[in-house]
Protein backbone atom coordinates (compact mmCIF):
# COMPACT_ATOMS: atom_id res chain seq x y z
CA UNK A 1 0.00 0.00 0.00
CA UNK A 2 1.25 3.04 -0.77
CA UNK A 3 0.45 6.44 1.24
CA UNK A 4 -1.15 9.61 -0.29
CA UNK A 5 -0.98 13.16 0.30
CA UNK A 6 -4.78 13.95 -0.69
CA UNK A 7 -7.06 15.04 2.51
CA UNK A 8 -9.48 12.42 3.61
CA UNK A 9 -12.00 14.76 4.57
CA UNK A 10 -13.35 17.74 3.50
CA UNK A 11 -12.92 18.91 7.10
CA UNK A 12 -9.58 19.29 7.29
CA UNK A 13 -7.98 22.36 7.45
CA UNK A 14 -4.94 24.40 6.42
CA UNK A 15 -3.74 23.82 2.46
CA UNK A 16 -6.67 21.51 1.89
CA UNK A 17 -10.05 23.76 2.70
CA UNK A 18 -10.62 26.88 2.22
CA UNK A 19 -12.23 28.90 4.51
CA UNK A 20 -16.00 29.74 3.14
CA UNK A 21 -18.40 31.57 4.84
CA UNK A 22 -21.50 29.32 4.11
CA UNK A 23 -20.27 26.82 5.73
CA UNK A 24 -19.06 28.86 9.03
CA UNK A 25 -22.93 30.81 8.60
CA UNK A 26 -24.34 26.86 8.59
CA UNK A 27 -22.39 25.78 12.06
CA UNK A 28 -23.26 29.68 13.45
CA UNK A 29 -26.96 28.88 12.71
CA UNK A 30 -26.81 25.59 15.06
CA UNK A 31 -24.45 26.72 17.65
CA UNK A 32 -27.12 29.95 18.25
CA UNK A 33 -29.78 27.69 18.01
CA UNK A 34 -28.93 25.39 20.10
CA UNK A 35 -27.58 28.48 22.53
CA UNK A 36 -31.44 30.11 22.42
CA UNK A 37 -33.12 26.37 23.12
CA UNK A 38 -30.12 25.49 26.48
CA UNK A 39 -29.72 28.74 27.62
CA UNK A 40 -31.50 31.75 26.55
CA UNK A 41 -35.16 30.08 26.73
CA UNK A 42 -34.92 28.69 30.06
CA UNK A 43 -33.57 31.94 31.69
CA UNK A 44 -36.09 33.96 29.81
CA UNK A 45 -38.86 30.95 31.68
CA UNK A 46 -37.01 31.51 35.03
CA UNK A 47 -37.78 35.18 34.33
CA UNK A 48 -41.47 35.05 33.90
CA UNK A 49 -41.47 32.69 36.77
CA UNK A 50 -39.76 35.08 38.95
CA UNK A 51 -41.96 37.75 37.66
CA UNK A 52 -45.22 35.54 38.85
CA UNK A 53 -43.31 34.87 42.14
CA UNK A 54 -43.20 38.14 43.74
CA UNK A 55 -41.19 41.33 44.57
CA UNK A 56 -38.42 39.52 46.31
CA UNK A 57 -37.97 36.69 43.80
CA UNK A 58 -37.99 38.81 41.05
CA UNK A 59 -35.87 41.33 42.42
CA UNK A 60 -32.91 38.53 43.17
CA UNK A 61 -33.01 37.59 39.38
CA UNK A 62 -33.27 41.11 38.21
CA UNK A 63 -29.63 41.62 40.41
CA UNK A 64 -27.63 38.34 38.85
CA UNK A 65 -29.15 39.64 35.52
CA UNK A 66 -27.51 43.00 36.19
CA UNK A 67 -24.10 41.41 37.19
CA UNK A 68 -21.15 40.82 34.32
CA UNK A 69 -22.32 36.91 33.96
CA UNK A 70 -25.66 38.16 33.58
CA UNK A 71 -25.41 40.68 30.92
CA UNK A 72 -22.74 38.81 29.48
CA UNK A 73 -25.69 35.97 28.75
CA UNK A 74 -27.94 38.86 27.77
CA UNK A 75 -25.91 39.92 25.41
CA UNK A 76 -24.96 36.52 23.88
CA UNK A 77 -29.02 35.30 24.02
CA UNK A 78 -29.72 38.92 21.94
CA UNK A 79 -27.28 37.95 19.52
CA UNK A 80 -28.26 34.59 18.59
CA UNK A 81 -31.89 35.74 18.32
CA UNK A 82 -30.96 38.49 16.31
CA UNK A 83 -28.79 36.37 14.10
CA UNK A 84 -31.48 33.50 13.86
CA UNK A 85 -33.80 36.61 12.72
CA UNK A 86 -31.62 37.69 10.08
CA UNK A 87 -31.03 33.79 8.59
CA UNK A 88 -34.47 33.36 8.15
CA UNK A 89 -34.85 37.23 6.37
CA UNK A 90 -31.83 35.59 3.58
CA UNK A 91 -34.14 32.40 3.81
CA UNK A 92 -37.25 34.50 3.07
CA UNK A 93 -35.32 36.50 0.20
CA UNK A 94 -33.87 32.92 -1.54
CA UNK A 95 -37.75 31.18 -1.06
CA UNK A 96 -38.56 34.67 -3.20
CA UNK A 97 -35.66 33.21 -5.75
CA UNK A 98 -33.29 36.61 -5.18
CA UNK A 99 -30.15 36.86 -4.86
CA UNK A 100 -29.25 33.40 -5.11
CA UNK A 101 -25.38 33.80 -7.00
CA UNK A 102 -22.62 32.61 -5.03
CA UNK A 103 -21.57 36.60 -4.39
CA UNK A 104 -24.41 37.53 -3.62
CA UNK A 105 -24.89 34.97 -0.47
CA UNK A 106 -21.59 35.82 0.79
CA UNK A 107 -22.62 39.60 0.91
CA UNK A 108 -26.18 38.32 2.23
CA UNK A 109 -24.35 36.20 4.90
CA UNK A 110 -21.41 38.73 5.43
CA UNK A 111 -24.81 41.56 6.48
CA UNK A 112 -26.36 38.99 8.58
CA UNK A 113 -23.53 38.69 11.12
CA UNK A 114 -23.22 42.78 11.14
CA UNK A 115 -26.53 42.73 11.27
CA UNK A 116 -26.41 41.04 13.85
CA UNK A 117 -23.55 42.01 16.39
CA UNK A 118 -24.94 46.65 15.09
CA UNK A 119 -28.08 44.98 16.87
CA UNK A 120 -26.96 43.57 19.64
CA UNK A 121 -25.11 46.49 20.40
CA UNK A 122 -27.74 48.92 20.22
CA UNK A 123 -29.78 46.55 22.38
CA UNK A 124 -27.31 46.22 25.06
CA UNK A 125 -26.77 50.00 24.60
CA UNK A 126 -30.16 50.95 25.48
CA UNK A 127 -30.53 48.21 28.52
CA UNK A 128 -28.06 50.36 30.25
Amino acid sequence: MRATKRPMSPYMLGPYYKFQITSVLSILNRLTGVFMSVVSAPLLLCWLVALASGEQAFSGLSAWLGSVPGKLIIAASVFCFSFHMFGGIRHLIWDAGWMMEMSQVRISGWLAIIGSVVLTIIVMGAGL
